[in-house]
Order: C-alpha cells, then structure tokens, then sequence
C-alpha cells in the first residue's frame, strides 16, 4: 500500500505545483477528480486504497496469502467457511 500512496502522490505532484491540497471541494471530491490529502489519509485509516484511484487485488489474492501463510504456520486458522 505504502508504494501505491507514494506512486498517487508523485502523479499528481507533477500535475499540482504548489502540491497537493488539503482537502478538496466536496463534489469534486465524491467523483474521485482531485487529488487530497484528506482522501489519502482516509484510504490508509480504512484500508482501503481504491478510493485514491488505486485498484486493489483481486479477490484470490488474500485467499492465497492466507494459505501461504498457514502452511508456513505462521497464522492459523480458527475460522470456519460457511459455504
């Protein structure tokens, strides 16, 4: 996540001189078409990163690191599956 906000920062620096702003206009901040602070700090507390524009893994992927991690028995799984 860490390279991600990095990469959204660094894109939108290049366009924005004076650097990015604080906060945004409310409507323009609802359809993703300014870059703020105040939406980068929100994605990082929800972890959530595809409010900056980002698009997250897909579905599988937290499915196979869990594996991964249960078999090197890092985690284990207490949870059981519904379905």
């Amino acid at each position: 996540m860490k390279r991600q906000v990095k990469d959204y920062i660094t894109k939108w620096e290049t366009v924005y001189s004076k650097g990015i702003p604080e906060e945004a206009p409310v409507r323009l901040d609802e359809l993703n078409k300014v870059p703020s602070y105040k939406r980068i700090a929100l994605s990082i507390l929800n972890n959530d990163i595809s409010k900056i524009g980002v698009k997250p893994k897909s579905k599988w992927y937290s499915e196979l690191k869990r594996i991964e991690l249960e078999s090197k028995g890092l985690i284990k799984n207490k949870q059981y599956k519904l379905f």
